[in-house]
């Protein structure tokens, strides 16, 4: 009999796995998916030609190619105003490897790692299986921090703070004091603070994003991971960075080494391109969520039963309804009827009862989507 770790099978199963392997039916409208409608943009896919024609398909050097390297610096003086030097951030593999990098790291079995309830399942999924503790801090009732309560889950196992601003799945946006109070009790209580920043150039109108690099305090113990997935709208690029404090780079970086070889070069060069490049395609894409945004949440809050949380960054619309069936059930009534959707409890405890819909997907996608999900709400009700 093969012996399969204990840790694995304790994340074997979840929701998260089944609904990742699911085999979808043709013609099933997908409000499901992190994945943008847009195609790459031209001038990124050009410099990934380029770089093939130039032969670059062998090892990229060290911590990554220098021209994304410096991208990514340029990137953070840009969003954040932070100074950062190419040996102070690393290519990845999105922002997923940054994910196991940094667990695998810094945690051992039995340690804890403070995360947001709900926030990204690929965190908790993490954690468990490298046999460490995931502590869910709910938050408050708006879906911000909650700072009296992650203080309160703060023990002597307690290694690292990660979370993920703007929030997957609520969609909401952090406010400058909320974090700059989570930064402040990191460096009073010593811990290692980690930042996944994938959705901060997807904004809607009235919101900022707060950079983690804009804080000087804590500097020696803020991580920050980044993908260019949801911003160029290149997920399957499979590219991001990890920036570091200098201490901790050599060590981060032997780490992803032994998860993840190197990032295809002229992938990275495509990537130096998005960031070195110009900007008007984010801008573009952002006006298009914003209309999205608008449409997916006026269409929800006309479905009797369902409560939907204003949009405010990245491109999804989180629900609660008034029925008394989980969020897996619910789900699995909305999958039936040929649409796909998440459930609020993949995402922790405190998303039973939400749905998470997504609305990177063209606006016929939506209103189809959700004209049908408005006919099971119907029928519930």
């Amino acid at each position: 009999m093969v012996h399969i770790s204990q840790y694995v099978q304790s994340v074997a199963g979840g929701e998260r796995a089944k609904h990742m392997t699911a085999k979808r039916p043709e013609g099933m409208i997908r409000l499901d998916s992190g994945t943008p409608s847009f195609p790459t943009p031209e001038h990124i896919c050009q410099a990934a030609k380029d770089a093939l024609d130039e032969g670059l398909t062998f090892y990229a050097p060290g911590y990554g190619d220098p021209e994304f390297l410096a991208g990514a610096c340029e990137a953070i003086r840009r969003e954040s105003g932070g100074e950062y030097l190419p040996e102070d951030v690393f290519a990845t593999n999105g922002a997923s490897s940054g994910i196991y990098t940094v667990m695998t790291a810094f945690l051992d079995p039995g340690d804890e790692v403070i995360i947001m309830d709900p926030t990204f399942s690929l965190y908790s999924h993490v954690a468990r299986q490298l046999g460490t503790v995931p502590v869910l801090v709910p938050h408050d009732a708006a879906y911000h921090l909650d700072l009296g309560a992650i203080r309160a889950a703060i023990t002597d196992k307690t290694r690292l703070i990660l979370f993920c601003n703007p929030n997957n799945p609520t969609g909401v946006v952090y406010t400058r004091d909320e974090v700059q109070a989570l930064v402040g009790l990191c460096a009073e209580k010593d811990l290692l603070l980690v930042s996944d920043e994938a959705y901060d150039q997807i904004l809607q109108p009235g919101y900022e994003h707060v950079p983690i690099l804009s804080f000087t305090e804590h500097k020696d113990r803020t991580i920050l991971l980044k993908s260019l997935s949801k911003t160029y709208s290149m997920t399957g690029w499979r590219v991001g960075y990890m920036v570091t404090p200098p201490g901790l780079t050599s060590l981060l970086f032997g780490v992803h080494r032994s998860i993840n070889g190197p990032i295809c070069t002229f992938v990275q060069r495509a990537a130096a391109a998005a960031m070195r490049g110009p900007q008007e395609c984010v801008a573009d894409m952002a006006e298009e969520y914003f209309k999205r945004g608008s449409l997916i949440h006026q269409m929800a809050k006309e479905i009797p039963g369902l409560l939907p949380v204003e949009p405010q960054g990245g491109f999804y619309l989180y629900c609660r309804y008034e029925f008394p069936f989980s969020s897996a059930e619910m789900r699995k009534r909305i999958w039936e009827s040929g649409v796909a959707v998440r459930s609020g409890s993949e995402f922790g405890a405190t998303g039973e009862g939400h749905l998470r819909f997504t609305y990177s997907v063209n606006e016929a996608t939506i209103e189809k989507g959700m004209n049908i999900i408005g006919e099971v709400f119907k029928q519930l009700g």
